[in-house]
């Protein structure tokens, strides 16, 4: 039963796409479908833009900008972790799944495409007028989404609009293929 049992190594795919493909607003809805069908999922955001995640004010803004390093915030049903990084840091991202995602049964990835993971390229005709998929020779690519069907594509493809059945695809082939 989905979400039931404690999983150590939870699944991970990572969504790669250009800017303003709908990465996001397709995430979202795998991420509903999925919990709707009793998984739990989390989530990984890469970005390359500077960001503020705190609340101005807050006490943990306060702390961070008295000059911790690193805080974090807890409470009996929820925590977040703030934390500054040296531009030299070294992420490894199983190592973060182990240690703050391991109750989860689906890790879902925004970005970081250079990682060792398993990939769903996401491509729009209007962003991509040639739809060729940049991944198409990373053996972690296991589906292209498309809003049109690309020839000649050896690796899976699902519509991009389609995020029941992408997320059934994740179900079968990430979730319980592992």
């Amino acid at each position: 039963m989905p979400g039931n049992k404690k999983i150590k190594n939870p699944g991970i795919i990572s969504f790669i796409a250009k800017s303003g493909t709908g990465k996001t607003t397709l995430i979202v809805k795998i991420i509903k479908i999925l919990s709707e069908m009793g998984y739990k999922v989390s989530s990984l955001k890469h970005t390359d833009h500077d960001f503020e995640a705190d609340i101005r004010g807050k006490d943990s803004w306060r702390h961070k900008n008295a000059g911790a390093f690193s805080t974090m915030i807890l409470s009996s049903g929820k925590a977040a972790f703030f934390s500054g990084v040296d531009s030299a840091f070294s992420i490894k991202i199983e190592d973060i799944v182990s240690k703050y995602f391991g109750n989860s049964d689906i890790v879902i990835i925004e970005g970081f495409k250079d990682l060792n993971v398993k990939k769903i390229e996401l491509l729009r005709k209007e962003i991509d007028q040639d739809l060729k998929p940049v991944f198409k020779d990373d053996p972690n690519l296991v589906l292209v989404c498309s809003d049109e069907t690309i020839c000649g594509l050896k690796t899976p493809q699902i519509n991009i609009n389609d995020a029941e059945k992408i997320a059934g695809f994740i179900e079968s082939h990430i979730i319980n293929g592992r």
